[in-house]
């Protein structure tokens, strides 16, 4: 089958914004696709929390961060490699499409093969039928990553939209109405794969790649050069990501894993909003900053200061407010996820960071330095989440994750930063400002807390006053942005 005219920089119409002006509306367009996709999940979560016993929604929990631990091992880094690649892409997308099948094979195989063993490891044996299903829509997610590259690599986060908003929608709607049905967990298997059969039709169509396949051992060393690292990273961070639940559901029992669950999804949801949406435009921001001549070095700076400061915002908002926030969408029942999320609250603002970086060491060829500090952070954060968990139940393991990540995580990753060139100096004042309109806002919060007020009352304000410092921060970042993107 021979391959389509792929999308190239010359059909992108907004070329006259420059890469400063796409790098921003890229990120708006990223956001709200992240944004809808997660509130769909999210309210869906809320209604199975509803529906479904602990015990039951600690079944779907696990199956949830299975699955989510898969997809980040899908295709091997191809997606990367064709972000990162200086020049005409179209001779590298068959040796791409070769190793994103082969990397979404694997990882369905394997998810089927371990499935029995995962769920007992994560205290839900029941779990493992559904988790078997969701594997096998790992292939359909590993082909995804080429026409997922393509867009990324051209900031057409528009049409990534249109694929992303259809797939979730179809997603939500099969779960929604198995689970009313009495489907239990098993809805949500059906709905993953009945939404990524739809997603991956999209994406195909819209990026005007048609799947063609073929092995180039040149092609394939940079794949395996930039895309190995990613996958590496990946994997990396499947550890991370899987330790807090797998402690959780090993030594406190799969009703604790249900309450962590909750507290891990409130932590992640405004946080990863903004996180997802970078991700989707990080690399390739960068790599056209590093291709043009520009200054990457400043470029980094000015983008991970101001960044960092709008989700230590959102983060800090989070911990204060943990208490009321689920009491109002979740009910009292899951109160006891309120100490939890105030930590993971906190350790989400380091991740996104964290990854920020990881972007920055690939678009300067500093690979190996994109997985030496996630190696650290993982030896650091297997013994302090199982001493958390010990003493202080999930609590502690929340708190756990962001002890690590202040200590150890952060530091490793903005000394390889410096490695590159970039000034921890000017680093600190790009994200002076900032900090300090997130230092205003929590102290802000702590204050509304003092009154004592019903929780949705302390919602509705803390809210507000959030959203207020976030836009501030927003409106810095595109004001400091658009000029250092230029050569």
């Amino acid at each position: 089958m021979t391959a389509e005219k792929p999308v190239v920089a010359a059909e992108v119409e907004d070329d006259r914004l420059g890469l400063g002006g796409r790098f921003h509306r890229g990120f708006i367009i990223s956001m709200l696709n992240t944004a809808i996709s997660r509130t769909g999940m999210f309210l869906l979560g809320v209604a199975l929390a509803r529906l479904l016993a602990p015990q039951d929604f600690g079944v779907y929990a696990t199956a949830l961060v299975v699955q989510n631990m898969l997809l980040m091992i899908r295709d091997i880094g191809s997606a990367a490699a064709i972000v990162r690649h200086r020049g005409d892409v179209t001779p590298l997308l068959p040796t791409a499409w070769t190793l994103s099948l082969v990397g979404g094979a694997l990882s369905s195989g394997i998810g089927v093969a371990l499935s029995p063993q995962l769920a007992a490891a994560f205290g839900a044996p029941a779990a493992a039928g559904v988790l078997q299903l969701m594997a096998g829509r790992m292939l359909l997610d590993g082909l995804a990553s080429v026409p997922e590259g393509m867009l990324a690599r051209e900031l057409l986060q528009g049409r990534r939209l249109i694929a992303d908003v259809s797939g979730i929608a179809m997603n939500i709607g099969l779960t929604g109405a198995l689970a009313l049905t009495g489907a239990g967990p098993w809805s949500l298997a059906v709905g993953n794969v009945g939404g990524t059969m739809l997603t991956l039709a999209l994406l195909v169509a819209l990026s005007r790649q048609r799947p063609h396949f073929g092995f180039d051992r040149l092609y394939a060393r940079e794949v395996i050069r930039y895309g190995g690292t990613t996958a590496a990273s990946a994997l990396l961070l499947v550890a991370l990501q899987g330790t807090p639940q797998l402690v959780t559901g090993a030594t406190l029992g799969v009703t604790a894993l249900g309450f962590f669950f909750i507290a891990s999804n409130v932590a992640n949801w405004p946080v990863t909003v903004i996180s997802t949406s970078l991700e989707r435009v990080a690399l390739a921001t960068f790599s056209r900053v590093a291709e043009s001549g520009a200054d990457l070095p400043q470029t980094a700076s000015r983008v991970i200061g101001l960044i960092g400061g709008v989700v230590l915002t959102v983060g800090g908002a989070l911990a204060v407010l943990a208490s009321p926030l689920i009491e109002v969408v979740y009910g009292r029942t899951w109160l006891s996820a309120a100490g939890a999320l105030s930590g993971l609250a906190l350790a989400t603002v380091g991740r996104v960071v964290a990854e920020l970086v990881m972007n920055v060491l690939l678009a300067g060829g500093a690979t190996l330095g994109a997985i030496i500090p996630q190696i650290g952070w993982l030896a650091a954060l297997v013994p302090a989440t199982i001493v958390g968990g010990y003493f202080w139940g999930i609590t502690g393991v929340g708190w756990a994750q962001a002890a690590v990540m202040a200590l150890v995580a952060l530091p490793l990753h903005l000394w390889f930063l410096r490695r590159i060139g970039v000034s921890l100096r000017a680093l600190a004042r790009d994200g002076g400002l900032p900090l300090a309109l997130a230092a205003t806002t929590v102290l802000a919060l702590l204050g509304l807390r003092q009154i004592f007020a019903p929780s949705l009352l302390l919602i509705a304000l803390g809210g507000t006053i959030t959203a207020c410092a976030v836009l501030i921060g927003y409106l810095r970042l595109r004001h400091d942005t658009i000029g250092v993107m230029s050569p």
